[in-house]
């Protein structure tokens, strides 16, 4: 009996337990998605832990689903993967099987709810629930399906999230200085970002190297194409200078050191109020998980900043980074440039704000100009990394698709191409206006530069010519266009000390240590002439005599022009 037992009782690797005189295979009850590995079948999370690599873990996984064993006829079993099924193993699926097997995989599938809820901004322009899900529905790759300002709406007088940004594209200092005063001047927080010619020298001036500057409010972004502006009327309109320029007015952005660098080298604009968005970002993230020794000053991209807080991908394709950007924009480059720069108000205002509710709450980073490390809630400061250039995250499988004529065209009502020389702004062609272009000339509202200025500046121009930058040498082995023509200020007019060109330079006036220490740099880096008594007078009985003992001093203390 317990011979015949043995004999009836048998089995199989493929076939699981035959009893004797009965064909009937017997299997755990298991869930049907479990036997699919694809993703696309299985969510992410039921796919990640319940699908393992190995067959000794996959093979728990499936025994401990149920362990109840029935003994119902089974007309379908999907082996385990790498188990090669034999013709009797199993009979043919139904239609009826697989049309249940394959409902119940999609079921389990589906999105979860909460990915399909725009995410949080506390600013008023925010994206509409449909228009976020629509995003995320899009045919990935496609252009509604990365993240881009047009997404956001404002309230209507209705209070209805009905209203668009708007993005003023300005192609003269003129319309530039207009725009700027009539949508920017009362802002506190502007995102900010520069375009330039990839393969730009530094010999080869500002237009090719600040090609276009790009700022954004919460309802407005302006695009301020240097490249086209016309040298008589100036580079520089002076409510962009005084922006730049002013402590109070927070610009953000990503990698924002080395775009201020750009204005400061080519523009002669002393930014300041910058602040570097992958700070708020590391000190946000890596305090919320506490895992404190992530949070540095490394980079981090703007593309991995949006993903992340913003819960869309960046378009950031390879053809749109070698634009020609000191050529009248194309619709899809005033999009892109125009999506940068607003990007960067929505993450600090959602850093911020995410930053708030911690507990303890730290403070904010310090801005880029003042050099400090990042501060820790308690206290305590982290140790100062140097800045290394954000890596750029893959944020699709093809970044070269070009948009669309059809969604281009979507965008021309939040576009406006300001005229060089009407207070109307140029439309697009398609647009239409109800009101009839002017052509009363408003007053330009440049003041007169002083002549001091104009002729330093013209001498730093001159010189730089004579003797440019080269390649393979360091930026900060040659004195700057803004000091040089400090030195030159100083050097030429005896009766100017710092503290008379600092008020000349800038309204209100540039410190006056800030203003020594260009003439000091310049005369060291650049080996120029200077007058030893006028130097000894005027400029090092403004440095602290602490700080007279630095190497930054030798080169004068050296000379004996310091006597006690």
């Amino acid at each position: 009996m317990e011979s015949q037992q043995r004999k009836s009782n048998i089995w199989h690797p493929s076939r699981g337990f035959v009893f004797a005189g009965d064909t009937r295979v017997v299997y755990p009850r298991l869930p049907t998605t479990r036997f699919y590995s694809a993703p696309a079948v299985v969510s992410g999370s039921e796919n990640e832990s319940r699908v393992t690599s190995g067959s000794g873990s996959l093979g728990e996984n499936l025994v401990a689903a149920d362990n109840a064993v029935e003994t119902q006829h089974v007309t379908t079993a999907v082996p385990v993967s790498g188990a090669e099924p034999t013709p009797d193993d199993r009979t043919k699926p139904s239609e009826a099987s697989i049309e249940a097997h394959e409902s119940a995989a999609v079921g389990e599938a589906k999105e979860d709810p909460a990915d399909m809820e725009p995410p949080f901004t506390p600013l008023e322009y925010k994206i509409p629930p449909d228009v976020f899900r629509a995003a995320k529905l899009a045919s990935q790759d496609s252009p509604e399906s990365y993240w881009s300002y047009n997404l956001y709406r404002g309230p209507d007088e209705n209070g209805d999230l009905n209203t668009k940004i708007k993005v003023h594209y300005c192609t003269s200092q003129y319309t530039t200085e207009r725009v700027l005063q009539q949508y920017f001047m009362d802002e506190e927080l502007l995102g900010f970002d520069l375009e330039w010619e990839p393969d730009a020298s530094s010999a080869q001036g500002a237009k090719k190297n600040v090609s276009l500057v790009q700022l954004a409010s919460k309802s407005r972004i302006g695009l301020f194409h240097v490249a086209l502006f016309n040298e008589k009327s100036g580079l520089v309109a002076p409510s962009l200078k005084k922006i730049m320029e002013d402590p109070g007015v927070t610009k953000v952005g990503v990698a924002i050191k080395g775009d201020c660098t750009r204005l400061r080298k080519y523009l002669l604009i002393d930014s300041r109020g910058v602040f570097e968005l992958s700070n708020l970002y590391k000190l946000v993230k890596f305090s919320t998980s506490e895992e404190y020794q992530f949070i540095n000053r490394k980079l981090v991209s703007l593309a991995s900043q949006v993903q992340e807080y913003l819960r869309l991908p960046l378009f950031k394709g390879s053809m749109v980074r070698s634009s020609a950007w000191s050529r009248a924009l194309k619709m899809d480059q005033i999009v892109y440039s125009a999506s940068d720069a607003y990007a960067a108000v929505q993450l600090y205002a959602t850093l911020d704000h995410l930053r708030q509710k911690l507990d303890p709450t730290p403070p904010l980073p310090h801005f880029v100009e003042e050099g400090k490390p990042i501060r820790l809630a308690d206290g305590v400061v982290l140790p100062t990394a140097e800045e290394a250039p954000p890596q750029e995250t893959d944020t699709g499988a093809n970044q070269t698709v070009s948009p669309s004529e059809k969604y281009l065209d979507s965008l021309k009502d939040t576009i406006l191409i300001e005229g060089d020389d009407s207070s109307e702004p140029l439309l697009l062609p398609g647009q239409s206006s109800t009101k009839e272009t002017t052509t009363k000339s408003l007053p330009s509202p440049q003041q007169p530069k002083d002549k001091r200025v104009a002729d330093a500046e013209a001498l730093a121009a001159e010189y730089r010519s004579n003797k440019p930058i080269l390649a393979n040498v360091k930026q900060n082995s040659y004195a700057a266009a803004y000091q040089l023509r400090a030195y030159y200020m100083w050097h030429n007019n005896t009766d100017l000390g710092p503290k008379e060109i600092a008020a000349l330079l800038r309204n209100p006036p540039l410190q006056t240590t800030t203003v020594v220490n260009y003439i000091l740099e310049t005369i060291r880096l650049e080996k120029l002439p200077y007058d030893g008594a006028r130097l000894k007078s005027e400029l090092l009985s403004c440095v602290p005599k602490e700080a007279l003992s630095s190497w930054r001093y030798y080169h004068f203390v050296g000379k004996n022009l310091l006597r006690t």
